[in-house]
């Protein structure tokens, strides 16, 4: 039986004896954070097994620079097979664990869009809120749109709201804004906005010209005052009040929203139940049928 034979210490490479050192330090500092971590995951086991693998083969490595092995079949599974092994072993783990954290990173980035949508819409309503119209969306236009590109501006309000309120409770108000919310997106396209400016008023953004925004407005007002809705087995006699002025991106947007807000409250003025379009220093009115001051028939 052949014994292991010592190297004469002339023909010792030292350079390579530290680089082993090195390494090994290296592999024996990267087991003990993988067992400190104490990660029961199936690649945390990959990995420290590949680790060891390594380990087991750069010690052979060492050991080789001083003493010259005989068995030449220990010697290639010592060296050779167990670092490639290693290598394959840790490669496979990364991989693993680079699928599983990009699955991670899009569902968090999932969660984010989710969340940001949250904190961007109205909670009864399903529509966009007021923070996100003033913090970014009127930003976002300015640079979504050309400069002389037309859009409309269409503010709503729900006529007597109050009246139902104190009747029947603000419960029974809430399912009048959501029941309204719904009608608007009903009307309007994927490609328009609408927010819940406050209370029972309501903003639309449409990408339409004043003619398309008036045919829209009136459908919006028609529907609305038509559509059957009870309260304690009593049918709700309702309506909305509309404005609506012409907004182009390079105009400023605060301006306009002033102006369909007092439109709004002039079609208020006379008597409700109307769609009032603010076009410079005119306005024309689309009336509806009157409305009773009692919110009410039976």
């Amino acid at each position: 039986m052949q014994s292991n034979i010592p190297i004469e210490h002339d023909l010792i490479d030292y350079n390579d004896v530290i680089s082993e050192i090195f390494s090994i330090s290296f592999i024996l500092m990267m087991i003990t954070v993988n067992i400190r971590l104490r990660s029961e995951s199936s690649n945390s086991t990959m990995v420290f097994s590949g680790l060891c693998c390594l380990l087991v083969g750069h010690c052979h490595d060492l050991l080789d620079e001083f003493v010259l092995i005989s068995a030449q079949w220990i010697s290639m599974i010592l060296e050779n097979l167990a670092n490639n092994l290693g290598v394959v072993i840790i490669s496979i783990a990364i991989f693993r664990w680079s699928s599983h954290y990009k699955n991670q990173l899009a569902i968090l980035q999932r969660q984010k869009i989710e969340l940001t949508k949250a904190s961007h819409t109205d909670s009864l309503s399903k529509l966009y809120n007021r923070r996100f119209l003033h913090s970014e969306f009127i930003d976002q236009i300015k640079n979504a749109y050309e400069p002389e590109q037309k859009l409309s501006l269409i503010m709503i309000d729900l006529d007597r709201f109050k009246e139902i309120n104190d009747t029947y409770g603000h419960l029974e108000g809430d399912k009048l804004i959501m029941h309204m919310a719904q009608i608007i997106r009903d009307e309007i396209r994927a490609c328009d906005y609408a927010f819940r400016y406050g209370g029972e008023e309501f903003l639309i953004v449409l990408d339409a010209d004043m003619s398309t925004a008036r045919h829209v407005a009136e459908r919006i007002r028609k529907t609305y005052q038509e559509s059957e809705y009870y309260i304690s087995d009593e049918r709700v006699n309702k309506s909305t009040s509309i404005g609506i002025v012409e907004y182009s991106p390079r105009h400023n947007f605060e301006n306009a929203l002033d102006i369909a807000d007092k439109a709004l409250y002039q079609a208020k003025n006379k008597g409700r139940n109307q769609v009032i379009i603010a076009d410079g220093s005119k306005t024309k009115v689309y009336s509806g049928s009157p409305v009773s001051s009692n919110p009410v028939t039976s």
